[in-house]
């Protein structure tokens, strides 16, 4: 019976954490496709340095959440 109840408190505290990843993703997403759109659209050179390294930022941040998203799912 604890064990039961361990499971499932295991079990909420991780869908509640892929949850919470899986939107940070989205966020990401989004941010990623609205940086490419701005870089696509400027021509300017300094925006255009602005613009790849906020994209490459925030590719490393949608690795590093989608790494600890299945960090959660493959516990």
């Amino acid at each position: 019976m604890f064990l039961d109840i361990f499971k499932r408190r295991k079990e909420k505290k991780q869908s509640i954490e892929a949850q919470i990843l899986s939107e940070e993703v989205s966020k990401v997403q989004e941010k990623l496709a609205a940086t490419l759109c701005q870089f696509e659209d400027t021509t300017d050179h300094e925006l255009l340095d602005y613009y790849t390294y906020y994209y490459k930022a925030n590719e490393i941040r949608h690795t590093y959440l989608m790494r600890k998203l299945k960090e959660v799912y493959y516990k």
